[in-house]
């Protein structure tokens, strides 16, 4: 395997892993816990935020840095592309998001209607960030099939 091949796959592996972790947090963590009401799902939200916000912010800056390699080294069109669609999610997560995670993470006197329209409107957002990385991993798939 060329190392071509090898920066495209590691750059697939990146945006797997982060489409795969939002996407589950869009379909099954967020709806469950906003089904446990306002107080549940705000105190197992802070919590989970903090442990994904590490780890997918590593992916998509991973999965960015190897795509813009694989175009400097090779031109690859196609994972510079999908690199930098992944490595998007980062400013638009400090854009976007970042003032309803400061008032979810910075305001404990939150009533529960307040909690729960925060949590709801934190969903649609991730929601985009699932979108970018899903294409992201969808490119990174087509740029390995052409080889």
């Amino acid at each position: 395997m060329d190392t071509q091949t090898k920066l495209t796959l590691l750059g697939t592996a990146f945006a797997g892993l982060f489409s795969g972790a939002s996407i589950y947090i869009n379909i099954v963590e967020h709806p469950a816990r906003l089904s446990c009401g306002a107080d549940v799902a705000y105190n197992q939200w802070v919590p989970s935020y903090k442990r994904a916000a590490k780890w997918q912010a590593s992916l998509a800056f991973l999965g960015g840095l190897v795509g813009v390699i694989n175009y400097a080294k090779y031109q690859n069109k196609l994972t510079l592309k999908a690199g930098l669609l992944l490595a998007s999610v980062i400013p638009f997560t400090l854009i976007a998001i970042m003032p309803t995670n400061k008032i979810l993470l910075e305001q404990t006197n939150l009533d529960e209607n307040s909690k729960i329209g925060l949590l709801k409107q934190w969903g649609k957002l991730h929601a985009v960030r699932t979108v970018a990385s899903l294409i992201s991993f969808g490119i990174f798939l087509y740029a390995l099939a052409k080889k």
